[in-house]
């Protein structure tokens, strides 16, 4: 094959790739705009308050048996938990909210959807540290046999990815709003 006809094909390999890239953002984007018009934001949030009540205190009392002083300890560190994952959280879903709107920008800057992604980056990392140091907190107020019954219950939080409603996953939009409204519980 002559080298001008290797340029040609490669030439039109980007072509093809850079329209499929063009028409995925393009999918994306209007599907998470459609999904929003169909389920208002107030409808997530009781799904969002479901999945923070299995988490909550009453939740791991009633699955590991806690007594009054393990549960004096849990709350020592769930409240400050609770409140620095959600400020995450929160701040998780306004970057990508601003990530989206710039992907959406006639003239997209990429060095500010890089800097917006070493962001979501920075803060989901911030978040799995702050989980993982909750889960050795709870686990140093356990007996044996509860740890046993601990190491199920983190199975299921890291495996759904979806620990006490923080991953900050589309709903938080109405978690938001609920808090603004004095509808959400915190623990």
């Amino acid at each position: 094959m002559k080298a001008e006809n290797k340029h040609t094909t490669m030439v039109w390999a980007i072509v093809v790739l850079a329209i499929m890239n063009i028409s995925t953002f393009v999918t994306i984007m209007y599907h998470q705009h459609k999904a929003e018009t169909i389920i208002p934001n107030d409808v997530k949030t009781p799904k969002l308050e479901a999945v923070a009540e299995k988490y909550s205190g009453r939740y791991f009392k009633e699955q590991l048996g806690f007594n009054s002083e393990q549960m004096d300890k849990f709350r020592e560190f769930n409240r400050p938990f609770r409140m620095q994952a959600r400020e995450i959280t929160l701040q998780l879903a306004d970057v990508r909210k601003a990530f989206l709107q710039e992907i959406a920008a006639p003239n997209s800057d990429t060095a500010k959807l890089n800097a917006l992604s070493d962001s979501i980056g920075e803060m989901h990392k911030q978040l799995k540290k702050l989980m993982f140091q909750y889960c050795l907190d709870i686990k140093t107020i356990c007996n044996n046999e509860q740890k046993e019954k601990l190491n199920q219950l983190f199975q299921d939080i890291f495996i759904n990815e979806s620990p006490m409603a923080l991953p900050g996953h589309g709903p938080m939009k109405g978690m938001k709003k609920g808090m603004e409204q004095g509808q959400c519980k915190s623990q």
